[in-house]
């Protein structure tokens, strides 16, 4: 998957969401909350991507650390791939055998609470632009659908939360030309993250293209 496509995948969240929980969804914003009030939290993480329009999937494997406002998306497989927002910026690194690419994109008018994972993890009361359509319960867990007040306001289009005995265990979206993206959580936990993981300076030598 190209790395331009991966920017446009975080950069189109980061626009998207403006939640405010209300009953019964609520229960989604108490589990969240417990992330909020957390020093960091941390998870295994899975992200799938299907681009429909085409017929293609991805799939990758790594870590996610979050703490407040500022996250990681750390994957190591099937390829080494690195995404930091520092409150700022946010970096991506891939590299390709002996080449380093990072995109360095200035979020500007990007700010911190309308990304969606941030947003999610750290603003209070998570669930306003969004009208909740159903919700259902089993011995998986409890699923929570949501789509936008105004579809026309926003790149993602319908929302799906995942949680099972109060833990977040996936988020699903999907965007205007139908590509789907998932993160499946092994297990959140809160924890102690250090500071440096949410700062990024570009190895040397990199292709560094910046985007304002």
């Amino acid at each position: 998957m190209s790395k331009w496509y991966l920017i446009g995948l975080f950069v189109s969240s980061l626009s998207a969401l403006n939640i405010e929980a209300r009953a019964p969804e609520s229960e989604v914003d108490a589990v969240l909350s417990r992330y909020r009030q957390a020093k960091a939290v941390q998870s295994k993480v899975k992200k799938i991507v299907v681009q429909e329009l085409v017929g293609s999937s991805s799939e990758s494997k790594g870590n996610f650390y979050f703490s407040k406002g500022k996250l990681r998306l750390d994957f190591t497989e099937p390829e080494k791939t690195l995404l930091v927002y520092d409150g700022k910026y946010v970096w991506l690194e891939s590299r390709m055998e002996e080449m380093v690419s990072v995109t360095k994109i200035a979020t500007g008018e990007l700010k911190k609470s309308d990304s969606l994972l941030a947003a999610l993890f750290e603003k209070q009361n998570a669930l306003k632009g969004f009208r909740l359509i159903e919700s259902k319960s089993s011995d998986q867990g409890k699923v929570y659908s949501f789509e936008p007040k105004d579809k026309t306001k926003t790149e993602i289009q319908y929302l799906e939360l995942g949680l099972k005995k109060d833990s977040l265990k996936y988020l699903v979206y999907r965007d205007q030309v139908e590509n789907k993206v998932s993160f499946e959580f092994e297990k959140i936990y809160v924890t102690t993250v250090p500071a440096s993981k949410f700062k990024y300076k570009p190895p040397r030598g990199a292709n560094v293209t910046e985007i304002q």
